[in-house]
Formats: structure tokens, C-alpha cells, sequence
């Protein structure tokens, strides 16, 4: 702070107001008691009143609005101007006086640099013309400086916040222990550079194109847990292309499509166009046989339609190669049996030549396409795709199967019908000659029937699918728990983050580094 101050012989400073006859005048913005103002008793004083000047002689100074005159004012004055002569130049009143005003001025430069570097806040600072200047302490201002951020460089150790664009050429977060996040903006294409600490850095290149950046989870891609539900097949307008958790008792429209049972697994869409037109889902069930099924949703205003898969699982080849619905099935040979999933647990006792028991069903499949509730049999053929045996059953009354195979004759040329025994012994009998038509015998070598049952309803298949569709089920709803309450958590965190940045008096534009 620097004040300009010089000692004048001429003091004019405001107005006076005289009243005709009067010795007293009155100052408006005077400070004629100053003694920097140099006005004393003798000083010569002239004013001017309607156009006519006045001289006059200062008797005494009452007070810096105040003075008394040697002679009455003759006529009236308001807001009048004057001059004060103060003192005679260069004499040695005029020195004396300039010495002291010089110390006072001095005077009152110490007490304002005593105030200005001692206290603490904004001060008030006095001149020596009367004005009073309000600024901040040397204390005050150090404390506004220290801590802030050199433009050329440093270190931020608390919280910034801005309301603006912030512009930098790269910018870094970084632990204490080193683990660190840069975001690049280099010409080949913007990265995200982090490394763990201090360790390899590792970088993800930004796509040059515009949209939503994926994450770990987004339409179930990454995820280690279960997927997100799907919530319908009626309506795909909100399923985006992507892997799903899928149920008959959560998601829409499933359980009327289903095949078989019911149904818990996973699906995977995807889809030709936006909307709800053009769409399919591959659900994959979590049990039974029926693994594979798919749903299609096809152009705008197409009916839903679904198809089963057809897979090792839920078909057999049968004992001439034809690929048959297999649900359950057991393969009969000469000396054992193959048992598919759901024909698990079923026992075969040798009841003799040509004559098998099957123990542990429940009967006969009805399927038309096994011969309904008196078919379920499939004998092998042989030479020219001729059957090799007939074969009969009796269903027992606890259920289980009473099997007998026959030997089945045909007329040949000789040649054939004896490469046909040389091929299937099991067509002679035990003098090695050729059996009667509708002999018991064997299954021949190599060769087994296709035998399609019902099971038990407690049977171990239909144990472990009813365990795992109850398991599924539960999963299911937990799930279906799990994504309504991670639905409220991002409400309710939006709108806590929400409210936070109206705290903290940002706006949606607002960056909190």
C-alpha cells in the first residue's frame, strides 16, 4: 500500500455555509483541525458568495466543520467555495509545518503497516486525506495462499471440485501405494492406462466409434455368477442381444412353449432388428434330456413360435440305424442291457434262451411312433434288411417286462441263407442244424433290441430331475429376487448421488476429480 501525500499552502477541500452577520461558517467535508490541513489562527480566508469574493481572517479553529472569523460574514452563504492560505512559502513557519505534517504522515504510515501485518482478517486502513480503505491483513492473505495450487505445477492432497471443463494432456490418479489410473488422449487412440502397485501397466484402448462401453456383466458376458433374468419371451423390445438366466415360473410367455416339463436354464438371444420382431432364443435347461430348445419371434406381427432340438440326449439309434425319440430307453442284448439317463436303475435277468425280464419299469411306452402301447419294440434286420428275429413282450402286473425273441425264417437263395447262418450262429441249434421257425433264441452277436418303457415315478432319473428342477426353481426365484433388489439399490444410489451433487452445488454437467 502506497499513499501519495504533499503538504499544500492553498486548503480548499469542501463547501462552507455562512449565516449574514455571523463570525461562525460551517464545513461540509472539512478537516480543517487536521493538522496536516496546516489552518490556524492568522490564516487569510476568502470565499465566494454570489459572484463576489470575500476576504477575511481565520480567528480560531473549533473543530474540523468549525471556524470563527476575525470579522462577520456580510452576506449569507450556502454550499459556498473557499480558500485557506495556510501558511507563507518558504518561510520558516512553512518549513516547521511541513516538518510536521511529514511526521504525521509517518506517523500514521507506521500504524497502518502495525495493523495491516499484525492482525488477522480484513483491517481497515485510515489515510492521511480521512479515507478508510479496507483490505486483508498479511496474515489473511498468507492464509489464502498457502495451500493453493502452483499454475505451473504440484501436488493436490485434498478434494477438487469443478464446475467447469477441465483440460490436460493426461491425467493420473495414484494411490500411496503406487496403483495408479491414467487416462491417455494420444492420436492412435484415446486409453485407459492402470497399473496395480506399481507394478505392469496394463492399457484399454477407447474404440474410435460412438456408444456405451460394455462392462463385465452387461447382458451376462464375463459373469462368474448368474446371468440377468429374462424377463419375457412374448416381448424381446428390452432384451438386448446377450446371455440369460431363464425360467418357466419368471420369465413371460415360456411355460406355454415348453415342450416337455418345465423349464430352468439359461437362454441366449439375438436378434436381426430393434424391437420386438426378428428375435430368438436358444434356452439350454439345466436337466432332463430335452437340453436344447429354441424360440423365434419372426418379422412384425408373426405369432411366437418354439421347436425342440433333437440331440443325442433325447434320441437313440435304433438297432438298424434309425434315429428314434429316446425317453426312456433300454438296448437289450444277448447277455446285458444299455440303459440311457432316464432308464437308470433297470436290472436284466436271464431267464433263458431267446427269454429276458426286465425288472424296474413300468410297462410299455404308449408313443405311436414305437408302435403305441403294443409296440416299444425294434428288432436288428440283417441280409437284405431282413429282420433277423420276432420279438414279443408280457408287461407283468408290478410292471416289469417279460421279453422273448424267436428265431425268424425266410426264404433265401441258398447261397444267402447259408452266409446267413455262418453269420449268426445263434440261428443253429445245439446239433448245428438250422432252427424251426419261432424257435426260441438268442439275440445274435452284435445285435441288440430297441426296447422303449415308462418308469417309476420315484425312479432314480425322476429323483435327480425332480432335485435338480426344485434346485432350479429356488435358483431361479433367488435370483429373481437378487435382480429386484439390485433394480432398487441403482435407484436408490442414483438418487443418492443425485442428491449429493445438489449438496455439494453441482450440476449434471459438474466434475468431482
Amino acid at each position: 500500500m502506497r499513499q501519495k501525500f504533499e503538504v499544500k499552502m492553498i486548503y480548499q477541500t469542501g463547501t462552507i455555509t455562512a449565516t449574514a452577520g455571523q463570525t461562525k461558517i460551517k464545513g461540509t467535508g472539512t478537516r480543517w483541525k487536521d493538522n496536516l490541513s496546516g489552518i490556524s489562527e492568522g490564516c487569510p480566508i476568502s470565499y465566494f458568495i454570489n459572484n463576489v469574493v470575500y476576504m477575511n481572517t481565520v480567528l480560531s479553529v473549533n473543530s474540523d466543520t468549525e471556524i470563527n472569523l476575525t470579522y462577520p460574514v456580510p452576506v449569507a452563504a450556502s454550499a459556498a467555495k473557499y480558500q485557506i492560505a495556510t501558511f507563507v512559502l518558504d518561510s520558516m513557519s512553512d518549513g516547521v509545518r511541513k516538518m510536521l505534517a511529514n511526521q504525521q504522515y509517518i506517523q500514521y504510515f507506521l500504524r497502518n503497516m502495525d495493523t495491516w501485518m499484525t492482525q488477522d482478517g480484513i483491517v481497515e486502513i485510515k489515510t492521511p486525506t480521512g479515507e478508510t480503505v479496507r483490505l486483508e491483513s498479511i496474515i489473511a492473505l498468507k492464509k489464502l495462499i498457502d495451500g493453493k495450487f502452483d499454475k505451473k505445477g504440484g501436488t493436490i492432497t485434498g478434494r477438487v471440485d469443478a464446475d467447469s471443463v477441465i483440460t490436460a494432456s493426461q491425467l493420473t490418479a495414484r494411490t500411496p501405494e503406487n496403483s495408479t489410473v491414467q487416462m491417455n488422449p494420444i492420436n492412435s487412440g484415446p486409453r485407459i492406462e492402470h497399473r496395480i502397485n506399481g507394478g505392469t501397466w496394463y492399457t484399454h484402448t477407447l474404440p474410435n466409434a460412438t456408444g456405451t462401453l460394455m462392462q463385465v456383466g452387461d447382458s451376462g458376458i464375463g459373469l462368474k455368477v448368474s446371468p440377468p433374468l429374462l424377463a419375457s419371451v412374448e416381448d424381446f423390445t428390452n432384451a438386448g442381444i446377450g446371455f440369460y438366466l431363464a425360467s418357466d415360473s419368471a420369465t413371460s410367455g415360456l411355460k406355454p412353449l415348453l415342450a416337455t416339463g418345465s423349464f430352468h436354464g439359461s437362454a441366449t438371444v439375438t436378434r436381426y432388428n430393434a424391437g420386438n420382431s426378428n428375435c430368438h432364443a436358444l434356452l439350454i435347461k439345466n436337466y432332463g434330456s430335452d437340453w436344447l430348445q429354441i424360440v423365434r419371434r419372426g418379422g412384425a406381427g408373426s405369432e411366437l413360435e418354439s421347436c425342440l432340438v433333437w440331440h443325442s440326449k433325447n434320441t437313440t439309434k435304433d438297432a438298424n440305424g434309425n434315429l428314434k425319440a429316446a425317453s426312456p430307453i433300454i438296448k437289450v442284448f444277448a447277455d446285458h442291457i444299455d440303459l440311457n439317463d432316464e432308464s437308470e436303475g433297470v436290472k436284466l435277468e436271464k431267464l433263458g434262451t431267446g427269454r429276458y425280464k426286465l425288472k424296474g419299469t413300468l410297462g410299455m411306452n404308449s408313443d405311436a411312433s414305437w408302435g403305441g402301447i403294443h409296440g416299444g419294440l425294434v428288432v436288428p434286420n440283417g441280409i437284405n434288411n431282413l429282420p433277423l428275429i420276432w420279438a414279443d413282450f408280457d408287461v407283468l402286473p408290478d410292471g416289469d417286462i417279460i421279453i422273448e425273441t424267436r428265431y425268424r425264417k425266410h426264404t433265401l437263395h441258398p447261397r444267402l441263407e447259408a452266409q446267413r447262418l455262418m453269420t449268426y450262429p445263434e440261428f443253429l441249434d445245439e446239433n448245428n442244424i438250422e432252427r424251426e421257425d419261432y424257435d426260441y433264441c438268442d439275440i445274435p452277436n452284435g445285435h441288440w433290441i430297441d426296447v422303449r418303457v415308462n418308469m417309476p415315478s420315484d425312479s432314480i432319473y425322476n429323483q435327480k430331475l425332480a432335485e435338480a428342477e426344485r434346485l432350479a426353481k429356488i435358483e431361479a426365484e433367488l435370483v429373481a429376487k437378487e435382480e429386484a433388489k439390485r433394480t432398487a439399490e441403482e435407484a436408490e444410489m442414483a438418487e443418492q448421488e443425485a442428491e449429493e451433487h445438489k449438496q455439494d452445488g453441482l450440476g449434471d454437467n459438474c466434475a468431482l476429480l
